[in-house]
Formats: structure tokens, sequence, C-alpha cells
């Protein structure tokens, strides 16, 4: 029986079962996490793999006529490497051009390393992702939480066990000046000013944490753990996690051939930094290497990923555990976080002193792709070619419900920042504002904030959608996005800045004009042979505006250099001189109230000694407002 009569024969069963087959696969969608991804001949955005090199040839070859240095690229589809290639230089000034052995920062998409190996340890059954992190920990490890809720390793992963930022001691310029990561947790520990679970704020001390508690339970070196259960069971011999590079030569001497800069391509010319806390954004390595751990995560359909003993627990890790509050939105998978292109994509961002990078991934094809740049702060690669290859994020995705203007309008601030300390200032230099407009608002780098029309969006620096969070009585209490939360600000702290400047204003014009002032008339004096002013109060008034003068100077320094990664104890002479000046403020203005009446002066000098008496309680205000003494 030929073929053609044996399907006559039997055609309605044959169409039948087909029609049973087709349902049954439709049932079941593809996963990469349950068995690997689908195979796929187009990206996200519909760009034919074929032709997709030649798309991002074009998109970098525009984009670099921009102060671009170097740009690493790599994709991932159906669990290999399709597309890897350097561009650019690594080395302007010395026109070294970059290529697939250079080597980049991953910063912070370093933790991807982390939570992986949290996973891994759970799937093992050492570690439990809802117990109290402090039975992994010695006792009194912690020495500044506020609340006694338990922390668990789920909060790490979501960044909401409360801490606070830190804008010191995370990195170090010399390699003998890192400690061991015990002492780096220690050093570095942040107040906990929120109760754990309530407030979505990034933390490079939760990440670390983690890495320090997988230290523990596995028994060797975080960067010994990482590099025999990831890098050697995954072959990524170009990648280092050491904090001085000690655990890979070739890393080491790769480092030395690529220069940092700005995001306007100006040389970085100190841009070798050492992370004490590492886990939270120590890996440097090649995007080869990068995308070798990325297929890991996308393993192709019917095989196991070398990562995890089942692949069971790579579907647990990359499924959605924390949503946007109130809603069935996913925000953080186990510490991926999730986000909108033309499909739903798991990744994470990095920065480093000089680096920038991004890791992509649609679960669900297997595709996915890395971005690594030599430039800090860098959007025009990390985040508009990503939108090229993975499609923008358009407002119909947009499954909340808009309030009205009246609700929402106003100041909002990072929960990301420091609230206790002398760097709380910093976040208000760069708050958020809503505001209602007429006319729909266009995007910011590629950030699309359209959708919240009619509402302008000042100063929000996040990738795919927001979120308005409310309380049990429908008030809006904080706006979301997959890194952290926004927090209202109103009355006084909303105006904190302004008033601020104002203070600072009128002290400084106070001090440098008694200062010139009395320039000016020793001058006079000198040159008329006159005999100085007679009033008890002259030199301590004199004192009084010197001071004034180096505590200008002193707090514009201190905050140089708590930006430009000193230590916290790099900054203790700052505290102590904001604490001298206080103290001497606090006696001109009693040697004030008990000489100025009896003070034969004439009434002009009287007045500017008041005013410089002023002058020192509004820099003293300064001091004790913004702590500007611890």
């Amino acid at each position: 029986m030929n073929l053609r009569r044996w399907f006559a024969l039997f055609k309605q069963q044959v169409i039948c079962l087909t029609a049973i087959l087709l349902l049954l696969s439709a049932g079941f969608p593809a996963y990469a996490a349950e068995g690997g991804a689908a195979a796929n001949d187009e990206s996200p955005s519909g760009i034919r793999l074929s032709a997709l090199e030649a798309v991002i040839d074009s998109y970098i070859t525009t984009a670099r006529k921009v102060n671009t240095a170097a740009v690493s690229v790599a994709v991932v589809n159906n669990g290999g490497t399709i597309f890897n290639k350097g561009y650019g230089l690594a080395d302007v000034e010395h026109n070294v051009a970059a290529d697939t052995d250079t080597v980049f920062e991953w910063g912070s998409v370093t933790k991807l390393l982390v939570w992986t190996s949290v996973m891994q340890l759970m799937e093992q059954g050492k570690l439990d992702l809802q117990t109290d992190i402090r039975e992994y920990l010695p006792e009194g490890f912690f020495r500044k939480l506020k609340y006694d809720e338990p922390i668990t390793l789920l909060n790490l992963m979501h960044h909401n066990a409360g801490w606070q930022d830190r804008y010191t001691d995370l990195f170090y310029m010399e390699k003998d000046d890192v400690p061991d990561l015990y002492e780096a947790l220690r050093i570095y520990e942040p107040r906990q000013v929120y109760k754990p679970g309530a407030v979505v704020a990034y933390s490079n001390y939760g990440a670390a944490l983690a890495g320090y508690i997988v230290e523990l339970q596995s028994g060797m070196p975080f960067y010994t753990y990482v590099k025999e259960h990831i890098f050697e069971s995954l072959g990524m011999n170009a990648t280092s996690l050491h904090p001085t590079l000690q655990d890979n030569s070739f890393v080491a001497a790769a480092r030395s051939r690529i220069q940092g800069y700005t995001a306007e391509r100006e040389l970085i010319k100190k841009n070798i930094t050492h992370m004490g806390i590492y886990p939270a954004g120590g890996a440097i390595g090649t995007t080869a290497d990068a995308a070798k751990f990325m297929a890991a995560l996308i393993p192709p359909a019917g095989s196991r990923s070398p990562l995890f003993r089942s692949n069971e627990t790579l579907k647990q890790m990359l499924t959605p555990s924390l949503m946007y509050e109130g809603t069935d939105v996913p925000r953080i998978a186990h510490g991926f976080f999730v986000n909108e292109h033309a499909v739903r994509t798991l990744e994470h961002g990095g920065n480093t002193w000089a680096f920038s990078s991004n890791f992509v991934f649609d679960p669900v094809s297997g595709f996915g792709m890395i971005v690594m740049v030599n430039q800090q702060n860098e959007g025009q690669y990390c985040a508009g070619l990503v939108d090229r290859v993975f499609g923008t994020y358009t407002p119909a995705a947009y499954s909340g419900e808009l309030p009205d203007s009246s609700e929402v309008e106003g100041t909002y601030i990072r929960a990301r920042r420091v609230i206790h300390g002398f760097g709380k200032m910093i976040e208000y230099l760069n708050l958020a504002y809503i505001e209602p407009v007429n006319t729909r608002v266009s995007s910011w780098n590629g950030d699309p904030y359209n959708q919240f029309a009619p509402y302008a969006y000042n100063k929000i620096y996040s990738s795919g959608i927001d979120y308005f969070i409310r309380d049990d009585q429908g008030n809006i209490i904080k706006l979301s996005n997959m890194y952290g939360d926004y927090l209202p600000l109103t009355g006084f702290s909303a105006q904190s800045i302004g008033i601020s400047l104002i203070v600072l204003g009128i002290g400084t014009v106070i001090t440098l004009f008694a200062i010139i002032y009395e320039s000016i008339s020793w001058i006079i004096r000198r040159f008329k042979r006159m005999r100085k002013p007679g009033s008890g109060l002259n030199k301590y008034y004199m004192w009084l505006n010197a001071a004034g003068l180096v505590y200008l100077l002193n707090n514009t320094l201190m905050f140089f250099r708590a930006m430009n990664t000193t230590a916290y104890t790099g900054v203790y002479i700052h505290f102590a001189l904001n604490i001298v000046y206080i103290l001497l403020a606090a006696g001109y203005i009693v040697l004030l109230l008990l000489k100025l009446r009896r003070s034969n002066s004439r009434r002009m000098r009287k007045v500017l000694y008041v005013l410089s008496g002023l002058s020192a309680v509004l820099f003293s205000a300064l001091i004790i407002g913004w702590d500007l003494y611890f």
C-alpha cells in the first residue's frame, strides 16, 4: 500500500490525532527553566537573527559618533552564543581596540552570581529562603538593626530588608587596603531604617551579605565557591571575582589593557578600584564568558542546566517571587528584575566607578543579550541598544489604573538613600517631581513615561513600568519601579533643599562680607596708621568669620571626598571640624549676649557682630539638620 492510499484510508483518524496534538502543545507554553528554550529565528523586537549583526553594527556605528569608548555585545539563543563582538577603543589614549578578549567590569550584574549560589545551596538543603538569616550568621553580627522582625534570604533577594544606603567604604583604591569579606561587611554595615518587607530599596549590602552566607555554609571564600561551582562548571576561564583579581591571572593582565571613562569619554585617571563587599559588584570578565552564564540560565529544550541538579530549581529561581503591591504584576524573580520590553524579560544592570553593563533575557523564548561598556552611567548602549533588540515597552501593556493628577502630583524621594548620617543631603539634590501637564510626555533616554499622561515625570531614572501604591484608605503612599520605591515628601521636607540653600547663601554672604570688610578696614588702618577697634568682641568676631570660611571649605571637601571612594574614617576629620565649629559658634553667641550691650563699639560694628553670630547659627543649623557630624 503506497503512502497516498494509506493516508486516504486513515484520513479522519490522522486529522483527529493531529488536532489533539496541537491542542496539547498549546497547553504547554515553552519555558526555558522547564527544560529548554523554544527555537526562534528573530529577536523579541522582530529582527531576523540572520540580520541581527548588521542591525547591531549599524546602531553602534551611528551611536559611536557621540563620545563612545568601547562596547562589547553578546547574544544568546537556544542555549548557545550566536553573536559576540567588540567595538571601539578599550584604551582611547593608546588606540587599543576592543575585541572579544577585552574584559569589562560587571558591576551589579555580579549579584546574579550571588542569587544563583544561594539557590544552589538551597537545592542542597543547606539554605532556606524563609529562615531568619541570623541563624546562619555569627552571634551579634548585626549592630545597627532597628526592628526585631526576621530578615530572610528572600528579603535580600527583594532588596527589602530595610537598610539605608552608604556612600563610603564601597571601593578601595589600593589592593593592600581591601579587607576580607567579613571585615568589609562589618565596616560597611548601614543602619536598618525600614521594617523588613515594607520598602524596596536597592541594597549592595544585602547582596554582599547573601554572598557571605554562601561563604559560611559552603566552608570556602565566596570567590572560590563561585569559581568552582559556576565558572569552572561553565568553562568561564576569562572571569574573575576576587576583589584584587588574584584568582585569574589572565583577567588581571587584561584589566591593565582597558581604561575607564565618563559618559562623555573623559578618562578617569584612577579607574581601577577594588570592592570590599565584592559579591555585590566585583566580577570582571569577557562578554563571551558572561554569555556562557546566561546560556546556562536558559538551556535548550530537553537539556539540564549545568548550574543545578534539577531544572526545577532553575525554574523556581526564574519564577517571580515579588509582585508590585496590590497587583499580580511581577517585579522581582529571586533577585532577577522583571522588565517589560516587547516581551517580559528578566534582567540586571550594573555600574562601577568606570563601567556599565546590562544583562537581559527572555526565559520563555531563551533569547538573551549582554552589553558591556567602559564608561560610567552609560545609557545609549546599555538601554538604547537593548531596546532596539528587545523592543521598547509600550503604554498598552500597562495594567494598572492611573490616579487623578491631584492624587499623585508632588515631590518624591528614592527609598534607597542615606537617612541618618552626613550623606543624607545627596538624594535631596535629585528629587523626583510629578506635576499635571496638558500634553503627552515624551520619552527620556528611551524610558517611556508617556503612559502616565497627563503627568510629567522629572528626574525619575528608571527603565520599565512604574506603579502607584495605595494604602488601605486608598491614598497613594509610594511610586514603585522594579529597582526601588519612591516615597512622597511633603511640607518642610519637600522644601528642605531650597531652604538650606537660602540659609547657606545668607551665611556665606555674611561671612564673606565680614572678611572682605575687615580686610579693607585693616588695609585702611595700616595706611592711615589708625588704631584697631577697641572692643573685646572684635578678636572673637574675627576668629568666628575665619572659622566660617573654614566651614565652607571643610564641607565642600568632605562631600567631594565622600563621592570619590573615600573610607568613612577618612571623613572623621571633617566631622571633628564641624563639631569644633558648633562649639565655637555657641561660645561666640554666649559672649555676644554678655558683652554686646556693654560694648563701646560703633553701631555699624555691633551690627557686624550680630550678623556674624547669625551666620554662625545658620551654619550650625545646617550641620545639625543634615547630620554633618557623623
